[in-house]
């Protein structure tokens, strides 16, 4: 009896030290690539453009996108159709509902009132609401409200939208917009430079949400980071915040950048800004927008650089030295603070020393695949390059 009971206690400890010796492979299998791999951490607010990147890595590097990811994204495109829709619906003026009678009134109850699955009549009304001036009319205020920027890219493509049979291109896939929560990954493999050593080199990029709420959860995947690519939506500059509605979304985005820069966590981080959207903000600077509006400090600093291009260049460079500048200032970062390990408290880490830092920078249109490939080779070389550095290989 004595004999069984050892027995029993024995094989039970036996199949303890089996599970544990297995969860130790499996936890040795997933940590050698991660060791291995160079990480990329994507930050920014929201709407800068994060989780487009992450669809052009998928584009550039993998094999794109499936069937059935093609079809779960044609809901998302109606969806961001109705957004936009719903949007301008609920920011006509009174006089410019009464302006087209019965018909127009009912369309615009019918859309704003309509939820997924979307019916023919929906479809007939939101056809109906964008062919009418009042709402085109409309959408030349939205500096004044929040819709998301390519709005107009859907709704002039709505015919084609509505149809059953539709599947999304890459382009309406990179355009169409879905808030990130929690934490996305992507994996691929670049070619090391024979300059490098040749061969290849993984590489996991990680997007986090950009809103407030989404913000503690950064410090899961700041660990073994190698580079921060900082986004920004230069074209924001005229819109207000979506969470809070006093503050400039630029501002936000400034505010932001310098927490991040001066962040402890991320002091051995390589850091490259991306200078996002720089199609929107020359649109919105040709039809007639001005950034000094929102931005006293332009005039001074146009005053200077007079000579540099047009008024789009300046106002390009503009917004770019407003980040750049920031990199100079000591300042403490709160964002450490948002993220240390009690509300008092801030976790420092072992290696403090103060080297100079560079912030690398780059004009990018994220929606646009050629000119990402082509800034993506600059930055896989430059953190290839700073990884071999820190390694003492270079």
């Amino acid at each position: 009896m004595g004999l069984d009971c050892f027995s029993s206690k024995d094989d039970k400890r036996a199949g303890a030290r089996k599970t544990s010796r297995d969860l130790d492979k499996r936890l040795t299998t997933w940590s050698k690539p991660f060791q291995r791999a160079i990480k990329i951490l994507l930050l920014g607010a929201g709407d800068a453009g994060k989780t487009t990147i992450i669809k052009q890595m998928k584009i550039l590097h993998i094999s794109g996108f499936s069937d059935k990811e093609r079809q779960e994204q044609a809901d998302v495109v109606r969806k961001n159709v109705h957004e936009a829709m719903c949007c301008l619906c609920k920011k006509l003026h009174a006089e410019e509902l009464g302006k087209n009678g019965k018909k127009f009134q009912e369309a615009v109850d019918y859309v704003v009132e309509a939820d997924h699955p979307f019916t023919e009549e929906y479809y007939q009304a939101v056809s109906l609401l964008w062919e009418n001036e009042i709402i085109k009319d409309c959408f030349k205020r939205t500096n004044e409200f929040q819709i998301f920027d390519s709005a107009k890219y859907f709704l002039d493509k709505f015919e084609t939208i509505r149809r059953h049979d539709y599947i999304p291109s890459d382009q309406d896939i990179l355009y169409c917009r879905k808030k990130t929560t929690g934490i996305q990954k992507v994996e691929f493999t670049v070619k090391i430079p024979k300059k490098y050593g040749g061969g290849s080199q993984d590489f996991w990029m990680f997007d986090v949400g950009g809103q407030r709420g989404e913000r503690r959860k950064w410090i899961q995947v700041f660990d073994g980071i190698h580079a921060v690519l900082f986004l920004v939506a230069t074209s924001s500059f005229d819109q207000i915040w979506r969470e809070e509605s006093s503050t400039n979304r630029l501002h936000e985005a400034l505010t932001l950048f310098k927490d991040v820069w001066d962040s402890r966590y991320l002091r051995d981080s390589g850091v490259i800004l991306f200078l996002n959207k720089q199609d929107v903000l020359e649109h919105k600077l040709k039809s007639g927008q001005r950034i000094e509006k929102f931005f006293p400090g332009f005039l001074p600093y146009d005053d200077k650089v007079e000579s540099l291009g047009n008024y789009i260049d300046r106002a390009r460079a503009f917004i770019r030295d407003l980040f750049l500048e920031a990199t100079i200032e000591k300042r403490h970062s709160t964002l450490d603070r948002m993220l240390s390990v009690g509300p008092s408290v801030i976790f420092t880490p072992q290696n403090t020393r103060d080297e100079p830092r560079e912030c690398y920078w780059h004009y990018t249109t994220a929606v646009d695949t050629s000119n990402i490939k082509s800034v993506f080779n600059d930055v896989h070389s430059m953190v290839i390059l700073w990884n071999l550095k820190q390694l003492g290989l270079q």
